[in-house]
Formats: C-alpha cells, structure tokens, sequence
C-alpha cells in the first residue's frame, strides 16, 4: 500500500510538472498538441500505478520525451507564424462585416442552432447585431458588434505577412510595401501590423516601440 501512495505521489508531481513546463493556460485553452500531450502523458503514467510491477522509468522517460517534444515544436510554432497556421489552422470568419457566411459554417461544422446558443452566452440577441464573428486557432468564437470599436486584422505577425487576411481586406503586396515605406520600416522589422476597415494602420515594431 505504501509503495502505490508513493508512486501516485511521484505521478502526481510529475504531471504537475508537465503541465506546467508546458505553459500555464487553462486545460479548456490547450491547442491540439498540447491536449493530445497532455492525455498521452496521463495514460503513461497511469500504468504503473495500475500494475506496481511496472518501474516508475516505464512511465517518466516516455513523459519526458513527449514534454520535449511538446517544448520544441512550441518554439518552433512561435518562431514560425506559417508553421503554426500549418499546424493549427488560422482564423475562421463565421460572420464577416454582418454577412454570415454559410461556407464557413460548413468547414467548421457548426450548425446553426450552435451558432445561436453560443450568440445567446456572450449576450448577443441576433446576429444582426454582429460585425464579425470569428472561430479563433484554439475554437473559440469570437464576437465583435456593430456598435464596438473598428476590428483591427493582422496583417503581418511577428515578420510575417498574413496574405489571407489582406486578400480579404481587399489589398495587396504593394499596398502592403507603400504603407511600410511610408512608416520607414520592413516586413522583418515588424512584430505586429493591424488594420481596420477604415484603413487606419496601427505598427508595432519588434523592439516594442511605435
């Protein structure tokens, strides 16, 4: 008995440990990576508690390679905005400038009574009191109404152009390249580039100056 507490002790602290050499979001905003790491984790070390004839090694170094593994596809994902696009998905706009889009709703397959239920617990009526309705990477439906302040869209990320988002906004590289030389600065220089429907441009260079 007093071999299966200390195991589930040391189980205890290494899935603490995992989670929390992993980042310190809430489980309910882990991506897809990070959740499945999280239940294959937590399967592994599960083993030896359930069979005491099982090393406690069985189980740690399994872990803490799938942590590794966890850590430097993380790095990678925040050095690379296309990587993690890649590996997330980006963005999806379910309303766009108070047009609901029923493609979107499809390739996300939310019907749209699910629609209107999550509308409902972010205190929204109707959708015609929406401007944009966006399914954010890690699912969540962001809701942004007609009387709120102008939506800002990235259109560079940390270095990045975002060549989604300015093809739906209607502009191009070369609007693109006239607004950074207008501001003196390159696409590498900037760490986030936004810009609302009115055209109005805000910059935020990678030194975390204006």
């Amino acid at each position: 008995m007093t071999s299966i507490v200390v195991r589930t002790l040391i189980i205890y602290v290494l899935l603490v440990f995992s989670l929390r050499i992993m980042g310190k979001r809430q489980l309910g905003e882990l991506d897809v990576g990070e959740l499945v790491s999280t239940l294959l984790i937590s399967e592994i070390v599960a083993i030896p508690i359930d069979d005491p004839d099982i090393p406690l090694l069985n189980a740690i170094i399994p872990a803490l390679f799938i942590i590794s593994i966890e850590i430097i596809i993380s790095t990678l994902k925040n050095k690379s905005e296309k990587l993690k696009n890649t590996i997330e998905g980006v963005p999806s706009y379910i309303i766009y400038k108070g047009r609901l889009s029923q493609k979107a709703l499809l390739e996300n397959r939310i019907s749209i009574n699910e629609l209107l239920a999550e509308l409902r617990t972010q205190g929204v009526g109707d959708i015609s009191e929406v401007e944009y309705g966006i399914i954010e990477q890690g699912g969540q439906l962001s809701i942004i109404k007609k009387d709120a302040s102008p939506l800002f869209h990235p259109v560079i990320i940390d270095g990045e152009i975002i060549e989604s988002t300015l093809k739906k906004l209607g502009y191009n590289d070369e609007w693109l390249e006239k607004a950074l030389k207008s501001s003196k600065l390159t696409v590498s220089s900037v760490l986030l580039m936004t810009v609302n429907d009115n055209g109005d441009i805000s910059v935020i260079k990678k030194d975390g100056s204006f």
